[in-house]
C-alpha cells in the first residue's frame, strides 16, 4: 500500500498544478445580475470568481509538503518545488489580470489568440514544474 501511495500523492500533486493552469474560465467575468435578488448573490458569486490562483498556492505548498512528508534532505528539492509553484501561480495570475483589464470587445480571433496564450503559460508552468519535480520525485521515500 505505501508504494502505491508516493507515486499517487505525486500524481495528485502534478495534477493539481495542471488543474490551476487550465482555469482560464477565472479570467471571464459574470454576467450583470437582472434583479435585485440575484444582485446579492451573484455579488457573492462574482467576488469568488475573481480569485487567483495565487491566493491559493501557500496553502497548496504546506499541504504537499505535509502529504510528502518532506525530510531535511529532502528540502532541497521541495524548495526548489515551491518556488516554481509560487512562480507558476504568479505567470497565472498575471495573465488573467491583463486578461480582465482588457475584455471588452474581443472578437472571435482575439478570443482564440486568448486561448493559445493560456495554453502556452499552462505548457510553460508543465515544463517549469516539471524540471522542479523530477530531482524530488527521484528522493521521495516509499511512505
Amino acid at each position: 500500500m505505501t508504494r502505491l501511495r508516493t507515486p499517487l500523492l505525486a500524481a495528485a500533486l502534478f495534477t493539481s498544478l495542471a488543474a490551476v493552469g487550465l482555469s482560464p474560465a477565472l479570467a471571464q467575468t459574470a454576467a450583470a445580475p437582472t434583479n435585485a435578488g440575484q444582485a446579492a448573490g451573484g455579488a457573492h458569486h462574482q467576488a469568488r470568481a475573481r480569485m487567483m490562483p495565487g491566493q491559493f498556492v501557500e496553502g497548496r505548498i504546506a499541504f504537499l509538503k505535509a502529504e510528502l512528508k518532506i525530510t531535511p534532505a529532502q528540502e532541497a528539492q521541495w524548495q526548489q518545488v515551491e518556488a516554481t509553484m509560487r512562480e507558476n501561480a504568479k505567470a497565472l495570475d498575471q495573465t488573467i489580470t491583463s486578461t480582465r483589464q482588457n475584455h471588452a470587445g474581443r472578437n472571435a480571433i482575439q478570443r482564440l489568440e486568448l486561448r493559445d496564450q493560456f495554453a502556452k503559460v499552462r505548457s510553460e508552468s508543465n515544463s517549469r514544474f516539471l524540471a522542479a519535480f523530477k530531482p524530488l520525485y527521484a528522493n521521495l521515500s516509499s511512505e
